[in-house]
């Protein structure tokens, strides 16, 4: 049964991994004006440690004589550590941005996470995500994605670190029990 209940978390670490991937990614891909934000080529990192590291967990279930404890055990606290790194500077990154608010769209376009780069010009800002000058509809609209794709970055990799912790403390339980030692069964 607790066999079971890991297999199903560490898939959810998989496909949030993934989604963090895929996140990340259609920023990197979308930034039209100067090179993307730190924040946003971290999270395609954590993201990929995420799915390696949900990988490397399924492995140990089925490999538990070649793969020990105290790996996974040590791949899941730096995995908790590095999304919960993610989160935060995402968090930190989007702080005062309203993805429904248009009267707040000012602080989605002066903001490098969300923004697909800016530059000042002839004393006039242009900016990445209204390349191709759209109309007020189509721009608010691009605005809006933006924002939620980056609240969804953020969201999933607190996601993925919950799902982490929770991995760490039924591994800690199984340690302490005795279950999870050097050539016996692994927890995840």
């Amino acid at each position: 049964m607790l066999a079971g209940l890991c297999l199903g978390l560490r898939g959810l670490q998989i496909l949030f991994g993934a989604v963090i991937i895929g996140l990340s990614a259609q920023f990197i891909t979308a930034q039209k004006v100067g090179s993307t934000a730190t924040t946003t080529q971290y999270s395609v990192f954590t993201g990929a440690y995420g799915l390696l590291e949900g990988l490397l967990g399924i492995a140990a279930l089925f490999l538990s004589s070649f793969i020990p404890d105290i790996v996974v055990l040590g791949a899941d606290a730096i995995g908790a550590l590095v999304l919960l790194a993610g989160g935060i500077a995402w968090a930190i990154g989007t702080r005062g941005v309203s993805c429904t608010d248009p009267t707040k769209v000012m602080k989605i376009l002066d903001n490098n996470l969300l923004n697909q780069g800016k530059r000042k010009y002839k004393g006039d800002w242009y900016y990445g995500i209204l390349y191709g000058d759209p109309n007020g509809e189509t721009a608010w609209s691009r605005l809006q994605s933006s924002c939620k794709k980056g609240l969804a970055d953020e969201i999933f990799q607190f996601l993925a670190f919950a799902v982490l912790m929770v991995l760490l403390v039924v591994g800690w339980i199984r340690w302490r029990k005795g279950k999870g030692g050097i050539g016996s069964r692994t927890y995840v």
